[in-house]
């Protein structure tokens, strides 16, 4: 409850910010990473739709970010946990012999793999697929990693494989690099003005904190 906590306090303080008079680029920046010129789609995503197309068809226009009740977020908080845990962290090599595969998890993924799960939870909960942007970042360490990130009225939170906390994207300590397009989900955007290398996803991932 603690993450829970701490993603509300951060709501509201990007709420408070908004509400305070700042720029508008400073408001853009608080709510969320600014999205610049068109960027590539991760290549094991473009493999994934043309394996399964249904998995990557038009969505409906994006909506207004959303407002979520505290219950909402509970909902997001406890989905992020349960996946989080119920699918075991390995590697592509070690499941599929291959440097790059994505798909659905049915018992065991890499970081890719519990976004998809976690986008299809939540879309089958009522969340628009055009809230549910799969995310590239570059995390402590430089490497490449996946979350799912859900615009907000208060501010971008992140969903992460990594972490059972859902938090405020600006408390993730990661490097934002490109992400589905809030307009259009099968179109891709930059999230950082550099040209950043690396944009393959680690195939590593954390193990889910235990209790």
């Amino acid at each position: 409850m603690r993450g829970l906590h701490a993603l509300r306090a951060a709501l509201l303080l990007a709420a408070g910010l908004v509400a305070g008079g700042q720029s508008a680029a400073d408001e853009v920046k608080a709510l969320g990473p600014g999205e610049f010129e068109p960027a590539k789609m991760p290549s094991g995503l473009a493999s994934l739709c043309l394996r399964e197309p249904d998995l990557c068809a038009p969505v409906n226009p994006v909506p207004l970010p959303l407002r979520l009740s505290a219950s909402e977020l509970d909902l997001i908080a406890k989905i992020n946990r349960s996946i989080n845990h119920g699918i075991a962290a390995a590697t592509d090599e070690e499941l599929y012999g291959l440097e790059e595969y994505w798909t659905l998890p049915q018992a065991a993924g890499d970081c890719e793999d519990y976004v998809l799960l976690k986008r299809k939870t939540l879309a089958a909960l009522g969340v628009p697929l055009a809230s549910l942007l799969i995310t590239v970042v570059h995390d402590e360490h430089g490497e490449g990693h996946a979350v799912l990130s859900i615009p907000t009225a208060a501010g971008d939170i992140v969903l992460d494989n990594r972490r059972d906390e859902v938090l405020d994207w600006r408390a993730t300590g990661y490097t934002f690099v490109k992400r589905q397009s809030a307009a259009n989900p099968n179109v891709w955007v930059s999230l950082a003005r550099e040209k950043l290398q690396a944009t393959n996803i680690a195939s590593a991932p954390e193990a889910p904190p235990t209790d």
